[in-house]
Parts: structure tokens; sequence; C-alpha cells
């Protein structure tokens, strides 16, 4: 679950009390302390503030999330995300280049990894 919050200093102890009831109501144990939160402050200050405020742990600079890295920065999603996938499956090409396979075939490899 990715949630946004606008206000972090007030609203973060405002979401314990949700996530409390929805562990509740679906019978899964949610550890709040193993919740990642990546915070999005260009200000130090306001940045420890809101560590000292939240039982969250605090991410440097990206999470992980259904295998795409979320970070800090969005600038970053590019170099992270897409450069790291692209690398990949041309490794992936250059080791099926030899398979006896046909075209259609290939393309299906390709769909099927991506």
């Amino acid at each position: 679950m990715i949630v946004y919050l606008e206000n972090p200093k007030d609203s973060s102890r405002n979401l314990l009390e949700p996530i409390k009831e929805f562990s509740r109501v679906s019978r899964y144990k949610i550890y709040v302390h193993k919740s990642v939160v990546v915070l999005y402050h260009n200000s130090d200050q306001a940045e420890n503030q809101i560590k000292n405020l939240t039982p969250f742990t605090i991410a440097a600079k990206k999470i992980k999330y259904l295998r795409i890295y979320l970070t800090k920065e969005s600038k970053d999603l590019y170099e992270e995300n897409y450069k790291t996938l692209l690398k990949q499956i041309i490794d992936d090409m250059n080791k099926w280049k030899h398979i006896p396979c046909s075209q259609t075939g290939r393309i299906n490899i390709v769909k099927m990894t991506i």
C-alpha cells in the first residue's frame, strides 16, 4: 500500500488509527516499525522533526515497490528503473542469440521476460 501525506508532521499520527483498524478487520498484522517512508522534504530540519515523530522506518533515497524503485528525486526514476531494465534486456538478448528459435518465438521470449 502506498500512502501520500501532505502534512506528515500532523497526519502521520492520524494515519496510525486507520492502519490499526485495517489490521483488525483484515486480520493481518501490520508492523508499523517495518513500514518504510520516503520523505520528500528539502529542508533537513523538517526531515529530522518528522523522523522523531513517526514510528515508521525512514528510507534514505529509494524504496522498492512492485519491482520498481521509487526514488526521492523524480529525476532519478529514469536512471534507477529504465536504464537497468534496458541493460538486462540487452544482456538477455545476447544470451538468446544462439538459441535455435523462430522470430515469433524470440518475440514471445522477450514478452515473457518483460
